[in-house]
Parts: C-alpha cells; sequence; structure tokens
C-alpha cells in the first residue's frame, strides 16, 4: 500500500496523524489537503482570527499604575520616608477598590 511523504525529509504521513508533527517546513506543502482537514476537525477553522485582549488599555494603565505604587511604597519603607509611604499606601486603597470593581483583583 502507498503512503504519503515528504519528498523533503521523508517523515510519513501517518507520522503525522500519530504525533501531530511535521518534519520540516516542506511538509507543509506535501500534506497540505490533510493537515487542512485535521485542522478543520480539531479547531473548526483553518485560519487563525486571533483573540481580544481582556484587560483594555485603561484597565491596563491602572494595572500598571497600581505595580508601580507597590514599588515605590517599598523604596519609601526601605529610605524611611513614612510620609510618603502613608500617601501611597492611601493610593494603592483607592486604586485597589477601583480595580475591584472592574472585577480585576
Amino acid at each position: 500500500m502507498y503512503e504519503k511523504y515528504c519528498p523533503n525529509c521523508k517523515t510519513m504521513l501517518s507520522s503525522f496523524y500519530n504525533t501531530g508533527m511535521l518534519g520540516c517546513p516542506e511538509c507543509y506543502k506535501a500534506f497540505e489537503q490533510e493537515i487542512e482537514i485535521a485542522l478543520k476537525k480539531m479547531q473548526g477553522s483553518t485560519f487563525h482570527v486571533g483573540k481580544k485582549p481582556t484587560v483594555d488599555d485603561l484597565e491596563r494603565n491602572l494595572l500598571l499604575e497600581y505595580e508601580i505604587l507597590l514599588r515605590d511604597k517599598q523604596l519609601a519603607n526601605m529610605e524611611g520616608r513614612f510620609a510618603d509611604m502613608l500617601r501611597i499606601s492611601e493610593e494603592l486603597i483607592e486604586l485597589k477598590e477601583e480595580l475591584k470593581r472592574r472585577g480585576l483583583k
């Protein structure tokens, strides 16, 4: 019985079916139809549409600001700037409440 194989690396089609892996870039050309059928079965489509980020730019900036404030608070504590540390702590509390409202913390 004849089995299809890649002319470049000699990977057999059955190997692709067993492992899901190809041997070289030329395999994509050699097994194009079979790969397309397998992708449709696995993913329902043969093209990638991407994913929308779950965090928008404003939320990303709020998270970044929160991380920066945490570092600033640590630094203020290490340097003995306790008034700054108190101010930063109050900002962190407000920011954490906003992040909770948005479902991020």
